[in-house]
């Protein structure tokens, strides 16, 4: 847990001094999640048992203290033998355990306006599974981007103040300031959900230089800006943020037989906006960013011409039809780069689409549902059925698949990762 978390309860326990008590809430779940790989080498990839906990306090004097974090043990680190390159030792402890703070905040609510201390999740954007405005937390990618994303982002402490100035046209205004910038976490290499990356010249020795990251300080601060509000029925945002792309660059020197290595997070600015709006059964939603001097990677020598900045534009469009116990929602996402030429490591066009289909039966008991998601540019796939079941108001359970396709890309490079999975969650 971060210190953060200590003084916030701290500021609880200074809130109890005060004539008004404490009322305290707590909520959580008990969770199994279990997956068993079916191509490639055949093994369980985890059978995880979760703890998540929400403790909720209303304060004095208008304030509340809201949390969440989660707790794992991960047994089929232990099940499975230690081997090297995908569960070496490091690995398996990477795996095994874990203890995450995602939210533990102060919150304080006024007449016009909200206002958040602490650490917490910041979402932006209207899109499904796919980020293009929803990048003020990095993810946690131990296991790519299987993981829901309440789950994956990283809690940042923060400072965010919302103020509504016209409750008749639902104008907000959000400032964020975020002093904890951080990158996001991949999976350990050599595990099976590393990310791939090129590999050396051949007889090349590689040498590598401490990675360049941002941490807490006041240079390395984020800040933001969103207005929100309804023009002619439509739900619309205009957005900007700067801060770090999470994703480092890969900056390279090579010599004759020895290439030097050195990774970077690179400040990125965000302007961008969204906009929906229902028809109906239907609802259209998407999303417009740019990154402004965006950090692409190159071919090159040395250090100054691996990396290149450049402008990336980026859009999302997505329709929702909703009927008879049905939801088909499809979209496509698009990304182009400015001033584009033949050295970058990154086509100048490339971009997803993904289609959504669930329904439900048995009075919203049984709920089966599909998402596909595909690289257009790439080729690769991923497709993810999963039916659910609740058993009670407390008990529901899962069962799923992820399968992996296509000659490479971003999905393409797990297709030997295929698996199956079964939840079991019961909530307090």
């Amino acid at each position: 847990m971060k210190n953060n978390f200590l003084v916030s309860l701290l500021i609880c326990f200074a809130f109890s001094t005060q004539s008004q008590a404490i009322e305290w809430t707590m909520h959580g779940s008990l969770k199994n999640e279990s997956a068993y790989f079916i191509s490639g080498e055949k093994r369980w990839d985890k059978i995880q048992n979760r703890l998540e906990v929400k403790p909720e306090a209303v304060l004095a004097n208008g304030w509340q203290f809201r949390s969440r974090a989660l707790l794992w043990y991960d047994a089929a680190m232990d099940v499975q033998a230690t081997r090297s390159p995908d569960l070496s030792s490091s690995i398996k402890q990477h795996y095994r355990t874990a203890t995450q703070l995602k939210e533990a905040y102060l919150l304080y609510s006024g007449n016009a306006f909200d206002l958040r201390l602490g650490q917490q999740q910041i979402i932006w954007g209207k899109t499904d599974g796919l980020r293009l405005l929803d990048i003020i937390n990095p993810l946690d990618l131990r296991e790519f981007i299987l993981d829901d994303f309440l789950d994956s982002r990283i809690g940042l402490v923060a400072a965010r103040f919302n103020y509504y100035p016209d409750t008749a046209t639902e104008q907000e205004i959000e400032l964020v300031f975020i002093p904890d910038a951080q990158p996001a976490r991949t999976a350990p290499t050599g595990s099976r959900w590393a990310i791939n990356t090129p590999t050396a010249p051949a007889g090349a020795t590689v040498q590598t230089l401490p990675n360049e990251q941002p941490n807490w300080s006041a240079k390395n601060a984020e800040y933001g800006v969103a207005w929100r509000g309804k023009i002619q029925g439509w739900d619309v945002s205009t957005n900007y943020f700067y801060g770090w792309k999470d994703s480092p660059n890969a900056f390279r020197k090579i010599t004759p037989g020895v290439v030097t290595l050195q990774l970077k997070h690179l400040r990125m600015q965000t302007l961008g906006g969204s906009f929906s709006n229902a028809f109906g059964a239907w609802v259209i939603r998407g999303e417009l960013a740019a990154n402004l001097q965006e950090g692409i990677n190159a071919t090159g020598l040395t250090f100054t011409d691996t990396v290149q900045r450049k402008t990336t534009l980026n859009a999302a469009l997505a329709a929702e039809w909703t009927g008879h116990n049905w939801t088909v929602s499809p979209q496509i996402f698009i990304r182009h780069i400015q001033h584009w030429n033949p050295t970058l490591l990154e086509a100048q066009d490339s971009g997803f689409w993904t289609l959504r289909i669930a329904t439900d039966f048995m009075h919203e008991e049984l709920k089966p549902e599909m998402l596909f998601l595909a690289d257009w540019q790439a080729g690769g796939w991923l497709a993810r059925p999963k039916v659910t079941y609740d058993w009670s108001d407390d008990i529901s359970s899962s069962l799923g698949a992820d399968i992996f396709g296509g000659s490479g890309g971003f999905l393409g490079q797990f297709k030997k990762n295929d698996r199956i999975g079964l939840n079991l969650t019961y909530s307090f």
